[in-house]
């Protein structure tokens, strides 16, 4: 068999692959891939170290010496105490590639990166098709080359990772930072057998590759950890978990193990997710002040399953017939939606209503049909039985008073691990169920929304909404952050759906800022490192000159002229500019003898954006000045992750499968962390 050409080989999931010098079309240097990737696993703390650095520097400045001394003693207690560490990729060569879509065929190549890819502006894409950095099916071409079907499109740039978070180490064992992290894993496993690998993964890591994180991924990081059992093609992704959520995730070690556990969440056969969230406000007081039409109403026609009136909530009288819900799977079911009044329903395209719908009898598999999502609430107990009329308040009265712990076991049951005193999810626990369909709003932008999409009547427009349903209840309420901590349960399992509908509800998550939340809520010392991060990396793109030497004759239009990158610039976010791109490359002619890979790296726009205005003059031909680049990237690099979103308030608690053993009999899994440390306020 004729071997692929040698771009091809170590691809990473069909987008690209870390290349060395000898796979980028020059042979002056057999460098592998591998020996170009460093990593770096650092305490958070080394952050605070620059920035009492800059705090120093502006106090000798503008404030007392026993003021300076006070401030650099809060930077060294936060260095003392803060056990967060991150991980950090050193910037390496990479080629991204891509086969030519259906709507690109007869475009120019310079006019699909310019439209299709946001990271640099045109000039640059221009010129790295001259220069070779951007080839058709492994050859150079003009701009004005027409891509054809089957052309591959490969782009090789020197990459740039965010930084990510790692598990956090130990404050109770007496030893540093430094000393802990030789030891401690960088993720928490939680469980372990020859089959299944379970982790707590922490916030802002994404699960595997995707966007701007590869190496810094949570299959990469395991496998860098192990990679003797967690080698490439060693796990399998069994689900997906949002990267600023935080709690479990299921990997198996086999291709068959995966397929049996994702055959399980997709058919919903004995699985259970189970997630904490801390909330706006009291939960669920927002909902009064809703739209009444969203609240399902049993109509009046037999017995029904219910609390009697005037007695405690525990107390449920049974009947013969159990109330069927308004709504299976966040979709109208037409045998139950009889039985009930108000509520919402959304029409939309359903391309596979006989499995979802099974009394649906005119659709086939694969069948596209009009169906209806359902957008309203009801309440069960903790049977998942109707409970008619009962009042919100009835859930705040249920939890007053009990210790966190309690309720908890009430909602879900104990622990998995405890062996003693198991408790079983208890009756009197009083769920809110709410429906409401979802859609992905910008694909390229990853952002959704929630609601009434009744006035979409285009055909294109109902194809992308989703029914979508959560069942919710309360654990505690803290009056002085006016903070609630809850339990949701996704029924069906659309993108950002909790998120999406505890702010749909009035009850977002306090501190996803995405969907109703505030970035830095109840955080105060994260939102000032913040800011201070944020002004030092605004002093970098500024210029130290301009900002920083006490000169009252620097005006602010002058503080402009020296600014090339945007402001409130950040390498995982803002795309270059064409002045960032004329400085990075001026003067910077290839060498005789230097490989397209070196030149890449020497003229990198985010490496420049990392030294920063001050440095546009210098030279990158000496050995000093690599080391100094380094650190700039190193130190830019950890500064732009304490200005992003460190995680939000929602963490995978605990999962439930239903699988099969070795002589084919049905075997319960349930899996749970440790509580995360905000569930306590």
């Amino acid at each position: 068999m004729k071997p692929r050409p040698k771009r091809n080989r170590k691809r990473r999931g069909g987008i690209g692959c870390l290349v060395g010098d000898g796979e980028s079309g020059d042979n002056n240097d057999a460098e592998s891939p591998s020996s170009r990737l460093r990593v770096e696993v650092v305490p958070l703390s080394k952050a605070f170290g620059i920035i009492s650095d800059i705090t120093q520097s502006d106090n000798r400045l503008e404030t007392s010496a026993a003021d300076a001394k006070d401030e650099h003693t809060n930077e060294d207690q936060r260095q003392m105490h803060d056990r967060r560490r991150v991980s950090i990729i050193h910037p390496y060569p990479y080629t991204f590639a891509t086969f030519a879509k259906a709507r690109w065929v007869g475009r120019t190549v310079v006019d699909i990166y310019h439209e299709e890819f946001g990271s640099y502006p045109r000039s640059y894409y221009a010129a790295a098709i001259k220069a070779g950095r951007i080839l058709v099916s492994g050859k150079k071409v003009d701009c004005g080359y027409q891509v054809k079907g089957g052309d591959e499109l490969t782009h090789t740039v020197h990459r740039h990772e965010p930084a990510v978070g790692l598990a956090d180490l130990s404050d109770d064992d007496g030893k540093t930072c430094a000393e802990q992290s030789k030891t401690v894993p960088p993720i928490q496993i939680v469980h372990e057998d020859d089959a299944l690998l379970v982790v707590d993964k922490p916030a802002t890591l994404p699960i595997h590759p995707c966007g701007g994180y590869n190496f810094n991924s949570l299959f990469e990081i395991l496998s860098r950890w192990k990679p003797d059992l967690y080698g490439s093609g060693d796990l399998f992704t069994v689900h997906r978990l949002d990267r600023l959520t935080s709690g479990l995730v299921l990997v198996a070690k086999s291709s068959a193990t995966a397929r049996s556990l994702g055959k399980c969440i997709m058919e919903r056969d004995g699985c259970e997710k189970i997630y904490l969230a801390r909330v706006k406000g009291q939960f669920p007081r927002s909902l009064q002040q809703m739209d009444t039409s969203w609240k399902f109403q049993r109509n009046s026609c037999g017995k029904f399953s219910g609390l009697v009136e005037g007695s405690p909530p525990n107390k449920r009288q049974k009947s013969s017939i159990d109330i069927p819900p308004p709504c299976q799977y966040g979709e109208v079911v037409e045998t139950d939606a009889k039985a009930w009044s108000g509520g919402l329903q959304i029409p939309f395209i359903n391309r596979d209503s006989s499995k979802k719908n099974p009394t649906n009898k005119g659709a086939s598999d694969g069948c596209k049909t009009k169906s209806y999502a359902s957008l309203g609430y009801w309440m069960t107990d903790g049977e998942g039985a109707v409970v008619e009329d009962a009042p919100l308040n009835n859930m705040i009265d249920l939890c007053e008073d009990k210790p966190v712990e309690e309720m908890i076991a009430r909602a879900i049951g104990s622990a998995p691990t405890t062996k003693d005193n198991h408790v079983l999810a208890q009756q009197s626990t009083l769920w809110l169920n709410f429906a409401c369909p979802c859609r992905i709003a910008s694909h390229k932008n990853g952002v959704c929304e929630a609601g009434n999409f009744s006035d979409l009547t285009n055909e294109n427009d109902q194809k992308g909404i989703k029914p979508a349903q959560t069942s919710s209840t309360l654990l505690s309420y803290d009056a002085s952050s006016d903070t609630s901590l809850v339990v949701a349960k996704p029924v069906t399992g659309r993108t950002h759906q909790i998120r999406l509908h505890l702010q749909a509800i009035g009850h977002p998550i306090a501190n996803d800022h995405c969907y109703g939340g505030e970035l830095w809520f109840g955080d105060e010392e994260g939102k000032e490192i913040c800011e201070k991060s944020r002004e030092w990396l605004d002093r970098l793109d500024r210029g130290e000159t301009a900002t920083s030497n006490g000169d009252s004759n620097i005006t602010a239009d002058a503080t402009c002229k020296t600014r090339v990158a945007p402001e409130n610039s950040t390498n995982a976010d803002t795309p270059a500019t064409d002045a960032e791109i004329y400085h990075a490359a001026a003067d910077r002619p290839r060498e005789e003898g230097e490989t397209i890979l070196d030149f890449i790296e020497k003229t990198c726009v985010w490496c420049a954006r990392c030294r920063g205005v001050d440095d546009l003059s210098a030279s990158n031909d000496s050995v000093e000045s690599e080391a100094e680049n380094e650190s700039a990237v190193f130190r830019r690099t950890l500064m732009e992750y304490l200005v992003r979103s460190q995680g939000i308030w929602l963490h995978a608690l605990q999962y439930s499968l239903k699988t099969k053993d070795d002589h084919g009999q049905d075997k319960a899994l349930r899996y749970r962390t440790n509580l995360p440390s905000w569930a306590s306020m």
